[in-house]
């Protein structure tokens, strides 16, 4: 689901890894004394002065100074031997004791009080090899930490005088002390200096209602370093008033989302003003979405819809009818049902003819368009428009009555504006996402089939197919026999399907024996496919194919110039001829699709003396349901044309009574059936619209032969000169 601008964001939580000592920087223990070496040392309260002669005199052979002012006895025996290389380790501690210090200087040692033993004296030193004994001042540079954060760690573990300088500028500390002591304060800086903002964890809380200063005070009384809780201390929060946000710090990653769950209980109850939230609409139009809100939120919002007849579920019959012929000799047949997209009936399609002909059903009447009437007898209007009404503005707006709910759509942008509380945010963001899905889509196959009426279909298409699914043999065959229509009426239609006796127009959901009639008739000569289009359409939406020419119709008027002068002005109007359909579907969770068809099909006939071509129309408006990739037919539109043609010697044939003997009359009648097979395949998926391209593709691939062939045949027949 998209994200909206007016819901919180989600937290931004960094979780550490909890770790600030590095374990592997401990220091291990010391061995033992193995007791192998040849010194004993055993003092009791000797001076200072006598301990020095001792060790570095007598001992270890070096020339060394004693300061004025070293003072302190020294007790210190040692149980068993030791070596003469830990003299110099033991006489360091033995003077620190006292507050001296040994200090290295010119070949030699020199020992003074503590306190002034390093001005003047220690040089630091940085990764040079330090000498074996003596006090010695190091340098110790920091990755992580600061100087002054480690100045406060070592306290505890170093002398009072060992910390000489803590740099902040250079993050370094400068630190004196014997070898020994030295090399515990360098584990004890490795184990600290860890990168802390990896083991801390960070989270990111934006507020929505309340504001940080409100929600600060409240966090402080309960985890700050003042709160009575256990968790006193562990947590930090830093607030962000740019972006109204509190950034919360814990060194237990745990912590930082126990403590996400309070501020946003924290933040809910901070009020419930109306707020603006954006919503970007994926999948469907914005103001559609505004409009089906505004209906349920603020009692507001156009509605319309198609008011079209309704056939077989919808239990009712669909407008039909047909137009003029050439000659105007013929009457059309117009339904009890009005013309789709109508809400009014008034008839079915019709109109008059310039040459005197009448039609049944005359204009329509609602805000449809008619087919028929006008001069000439064309048409006044196109095809009737199909699908929802309501408002045509690009931008809608809504307002419930007390303002607390007011939708907007962005159609530029295809965004929802609602500004609403956020309790009712809540709901009507959930009904969003319901809505705002993937919409489905719907192959249509349509085959618009004429049939002539003679011969085996001189009774029509139903006829046929009832008479044809009810007998015995193969179609063509000497064994064929036909079956009894009638009797077999329901048994040909199939499960599901119905057939009115007593209407013009039927209709019929091919089941497996009703397909094989189909494929019979549509081998016959008798049969002409008029157009076979194929489409794929979303739900819901209007899918429209004209295959046709557009005529010229002539229109002739007289205008007044004022007194006894007339003029006479004309223009030209072009209608739309040809194959026009419009199908628009509609899918069920189920998986049946609704059909609201509309099919016209008309043919320009001869001119009459104003030059205008009468137009014959025959025409289909019904609504169906079918289960995907069931095959619907749709018949019963029959057409009769009538021609009178007169034949003899001009002049002595027009003679009355005397002129038959110079002359023929040849009188002509051709009935023809239009029939309307539609196939909707939902497409609910990638996968299944792939596979539809393939069988295009592969259907495609299997026309390659049939023009190799008929390049062949044309190159053999080509003349050689």
């Amino acid at each position: 689901n998209p994200p909206t601008s007016g819901a919180a964001p989600a937290p931004q939580i960094s979780r550490g890894s909890g770790r600030f000592i590095r374990p592997t920087a401990l220091a291990h223990p010391r061995k033992a004394a193995s007791g192998s070496g040849a010194v004993t040392f055993n003092f009791e309260n000797q001076p200072v002065q006598a301990v020095v002669k001792a060790i570095l005199g007598d001992l270890l052979k070096q020339n060394y100074t004693i300061v004025p002012g070293v003072q302190g006895n020294i007790s210190f025996s040692t149980s068993e031997p030791v070596e003469s290389s830990q003299a110099l380790p033991i006489l360091e501690t033995l003077l620190s004791w006292t507050n001296n210090a040994l200090v290295r200087r010119d070949g030699g040692y020199v020992v003074m009080p503590e306190k002034d033993a390093t001005a003047g004296n220690l040089v630091p030193s940085l990764g040079a090899p330090a000498p074996m004994a003596g006090l010695q001042a190091r340098l110790f540079p920091l990755h992580y930490i600061s100087a002054t954060e480690m100045q406060k760690l070592l306290k505890p573990f170093a002398r009072p005088s060992s910390i000489l300088l803590a740099d902040t500028a250079r993050n370094l500390i400068v630190l004196s002390g014997t070898p020994d002591e030295l090399d515990n304060y360098a584990r004890t800086i490795r184990t600290f200096d860890v990168d802390w903002l990896r083991g801390m964890s960070v989270g990111v809380f934006n507020l929505q209602h309340a504001g940080v200063d409100e929600v600060m005070p409240q966090l402080d009384k309960m985890f700050g370093p003042k709160g009575d809780t256990p968790l006193a201390g562990m947590l930090r929060f830093i607030p962000i008033k740019r972006t109204n946000a509190l950034v919360v710090i814990s060194t237990q990653p745990n912590y930082v989302n126990e403590v996400g769950q309070w501020i946003t209980k924290i933040d809910q109850g901070g009020g419930n003003q109306p707020q603006l939230y954006v919503y970007d609409v994926r999948n469907i139009k914005a103001s559609d979405l505004a409009k089906y809100l505004a209906q349920i939120y603020t009692n507001s919002g156009g509605g319309g819809g198609d008011n079209g007849g309704k056939v077989g579920p919808g239990l009712a019959s669909g407008s039909l009818g047909l137009g003029n012929n050439a000659n105007g000799s013929a009457s059309g047949m117009g339904s009890s049902a009005g013309s789709f997209g109508s809400s009014t009936t008034s008839g079915g399609f019709g109109g008059s003819s310039a040459e005197g002909g009448s039609g049944l059903g005359g204009r329509t009447g609602g805000s449809g368009s008619s087919f028929g009437g006008g001069a000439g007898g064309g048409m006044s209007g196109g095809m009737p428009a199909m699908g929802n009404g309501g408002s045509g503005s690009s931008d809608q707006q809504y307002a419930s009555s007390d303002g607390s709910i007011k939708i907007s759509s962005v159609d530029s942008n295809n965004q929802l504006l609602v500004r609403a509380r956020p309790s009712q945010w809540a709901e009507i963001e959930e009904a969003i996402k319901k809505l705002d899905n993937v919409p489905l889509q719907v192959q249509i196959e349509t085959r618009i089939l004429e049939v002539t009426l003679q011969g085996q279909f001189q009774f029509g298409v139903q006829w046929y197919l009832e008479g044809l699914t009810g007998s015995t043999g193969t179609p063509g065959s000497s064994n064929f026999t036909p079956g009894q229509p009638y009797r077999h009426r329901q048994i040909a239609l199939g499960a599901g399907g119905n057939a009115f006796t007593g209407q013009p127009f039927f209709y019929s959901f091919l089941n497996s024996k009703m397909q094989v009639a189909v494929n019979a008739m549509e081998s016959n000569d008798n049969t002409k496919t008029l157009s076979a289009p194929s489409l794929v359409v979303l739900n819901n939406q209007v899918a429209h194919i004209q295959v046709g020419d557009q005529i010229p119709i002539n229109e002739t008027s007289l205008v007044g110039l004022g007194g006894d002068a007339t003029t006479t002005a004309s223009q030209v109007q072009y209608m739309d001829t040809g194959v026009i359909l419009n199908v628009q579907p509609r899918v069920n969770p189920g998986g049946l699709v609704y059909l609201n068809v509309q099919q016209q099909v008309s043919t320009p006939g001869a001119q009459n003396a104003q030059g205008n071509y009468t137009i014959s129309q025959r025409a289909i408006g019904t609504q169906v349901a079918v289960q995907s990739g069931q095959t619907v037919l749709l018949g019963g539109l029959i057409e009769q044309n009538n021609d009178t043609n007169d034949t003899g010697i001009p002049g002595l044939n027009r003679i009355p009574v005397l002129g038959r003997l110079f002359g023929s009359t040849n009188r002509t009648r051709k009935r023809t059936e239009l029939i309307v097979l539609i196939t909707p395949r939902v497409i609910r998926n990638s996968s299944e619209a792939r596979e539809i391209t393939d069988d295009y593709q592969r259907e495609f691939e299997s026309l390659a032969p049939l023009r190799a062939a008929r390049a062949k045949d044309a190159a053999q027949t080509m003349p050689v000169h």
